[in-house]
């Protein structure tokens, strides 16, 4: 019950993030599939709404590479890692002038994930201990520590243990929201940290005992030979390994040669340096248990140890270099290609960077408003646009009404450098459409859209219909003369379009839609409806109108208001709780001073 209200007090406070999260993701990719099509396999235990199984799952450590809790560069490091100029891959490379820039970023992973910025290491020491607090620990804390610690271990084998992780995919809650199996092994570097905390304690506890050495001796060389064993062990026969990675094929022969060379001198040198520790903590302990060392300086040499352990692998991958200057810092710099569309003046376009990977990168984003992009979270329909009209063949209907005006590409025939191109049938802000196409899906929806002018015909799914006036023809004569312009672009949730029209008609406007918008017309609420699966779309009345349309999340700002009494009332806790404290210590004290 106490763990229960403190939970309480620990969410309450953030509710103004959490529901709104939780909130967006039913929209978002986590929020299962829109289209028949993507519903995740019929064989599957039961529906769910979050990530398809194989996308959640690509970032699944593998079984061997468990290990890396224990040696971190079993599995080569990172993806690209500086393996300097003493290695074989720069030997093979010197005479070509690429050596230097090739081994800064060498791609010396060779493990089950698609790529990595490093392992998993919970330190030599820290897994030493781990095992001696399985012999020393207390049974009230260490059979939960070791239940936790495995279970994290299976989870992050993800795809690689299927019998276990799609049980919990499909029936834990929230756990298909996510897509790294790999990060529960951030659990097993908690609990595995507080069992090696508990050994220590217990050993300084226990020394005193009558026969404390005879009981300690056999659990202290089982653990050093378990643990320093498996070092030993890899150092002797860790060249069985092939060493290959899925990406070498790249590469001619004698430079993955050179790579599978350096991959297993990491191997070894990790593994020898990893046994290098345990022997020291080992030793420590030993010393202790014979009574040569005293509890203090055990603990500050073996604190010292596990420091210059975990430091110098953590010195690998965040380093000085990582580290710059505000004036030398640059997030992004601008190409010859975005220098050449920053001079159209106008900002309200949109641009699709074909020269990169265009779904995987900021920079377009960072100079323009970009099609492309990454987000971890897009919203679910406009990944379907993705999947079925741009990432594979191009549907140039579908970029004109997401007002692509510019397109970079890359001119193969010219080194790779980017060139413009510039897109004369982008539609612009919003247009006025001539006729509806009404579907019964959204499989039909998206299908529709193959085949389309977006400039005359909107796309509506029937679901739509209770929010289109009765009096809105599916079909209008064209009307030459209609219009609808933007004429403010205050910020990204709030626009201002203006109209003039003999007749009611659909206006389409180039924006994505979402549930937190609003529509005012001339002031007056009027109902947005989605259209071409992803815009947004507006019946308009005839004559001129001052159209308004505003981003305005309710949710957000009642969770938020509920956030701010939450944080106050914890306040007045945390407040009252310290002045209770105070008064109860005053009191303690004066009835002593009188009993004296």
């Amino acid at each position: 019950a106490a763990l229960a209200i403190a939970a309480g007090l620990a969410v309450l406070p953030a509710v103004g993030q959490l529901i709104p999260t939780m909130d967006y993701a039913k929209e978002s990719m986590r929020g299962g599939a829109v289209l028949k099509g993507n519903a995740d396999d019929t064989d599957a235990p039961k529906a769910h709404s979050g990530l398809d199984i194989d996308y959640a799952f690509q970032w699944s450590y593998g079984k061997i590479e468990t290990f890396t809790l224990l040696v971190p560069n079993l599995y080569g490091a990172s993806s690209h890692y500086n393996i300097g100029r003493q290695s074989k891959t720069y030997e093979a490379l010197k005479n070509s002038g690429q050596g230097a820039q090739f081994v800064r970023y060498a791609p010396t992973y060779w493990g089950d994930q698609p790529f990595t910025s490093g392992p998993v290491y919970a330190g030599a020491i820290i897994c030493f201990l781990f095992i001696l607090g399985l012999y020393l620990v207390g049974e009230r804390e260490k059979w939960w520590l070791l239940i936790a610690t495995v279970l994290a271990v299976f989870m992050s084998w993800g795809k690689n243990f299927p019998i276990l992780n799609d049980f919990l995919f499909y029936h834990l809650p929230l756990y298909s929201k996510f897509r790294t199996p790999s990060m529960s092994l951030v659990i097993a570097n908690l609990t595995m940290a507080i069992m090696a905390t508990l050994t220590l304690k217990a050993v300084i506890e226990q020394y005193q005992q009558k026969n404390f050495w005879q009981k300690f001796k056999r659990p202290l060389l089982v653990s050093a030979g378990i643990t320093g064993g498996l070092c030993l062990l890899l150092i002797l026969f860790g060249g069985a390994f092939d060493f290959t990675a899925d990406g070498d094929m790249r590469y001619p022969d004698w430079l993955i040669t050179a790579l599978q060379a350096d991959r297993h001198s990491m191997l070894t040198a990790d593994a020898g340096r990893s046994l290098f520790f345990i022997a020291a903590a080992a030793a420590l302990l030993w010393f202790f248990a014979k009574k040569r060392l005293k509890i203090s300086y055990l603990i500050v040499a073996m604190g010292v140890l596990i420091f210059i352990d975990l430091w110098a692998v953590d010195k690998r991958f965040l380093n000085s270099e990582s580290f710059v200057s505000k004036k030398q810092a640059k997030a992004h710099v601008a190409s010859e290609a975005d220098k050449q569309i920053l001079q159209d003046k106008d900002p309200n376009y949109r641009v699709l960077n074909l020269a990169s990977n265009t779904f995987n990168e900021s920079s377009t984003s960072y100079f323009h408003k970009s099609v492309g992009g990454y987000s971890p979270a897009k919203l679910r329909r406009y990944q379907d646009i993705i999947d079925h009209h741009i990432a594979g063949n191009i549907n140039m209907n579908v970029l004109n009404m997401l007002n692509t005006r510019y397109f970079i590409l890359s001119d193969r025939q010219n080194q790779g450098q980017q060139q413009v191109q510039r897109n004369p049938d982008a539609l612009g802000n919003c247009w006025f459409v001539d006729s509806l196409r009404w579907v019964d899906s959204p499989d039909e929806e998206i299908a529709a859209l193959t085949h389309f002018a977006p400039n005359k015909t909107a796309v509506i799914d029937t679901a739509w219909r209770s929010k289109i006036p009765a009096d809105l023809p599916t079909v209008v004569a064209s009307d030459p003369a209609a219009n609808i312009t933007m004429t403010d672009y205050r910020s990204p949730g709030n626009i201002f379009y203006q109209s003039n029209n003999s007749q009611a008609q659909l206006a389409v406007f180039s924006e994505v839609f979402y549930k937190t918008w609003k529509a005012y017309i001339d002031g007056k609420e009027a109902p947005l409806v989605r259209v071409n699966y992803i815009l947004r779309a507006l019946s308009v009345p005839a004559g001129e109108h001052s159209i308004e349309l505003k981003c305005k999340d309710e949710l957000h700002l009642k969770c938020a208001r509920l956030s701010l009494y939450a944080s106050i009332f914890v306040g007045f806790i945390i407040i009252g709780s310290a002045v209770l404290l105070f008064i109860k210590r005053r009191n303690n004290k004066a009835q002593i001073s009188i009993q004296k």
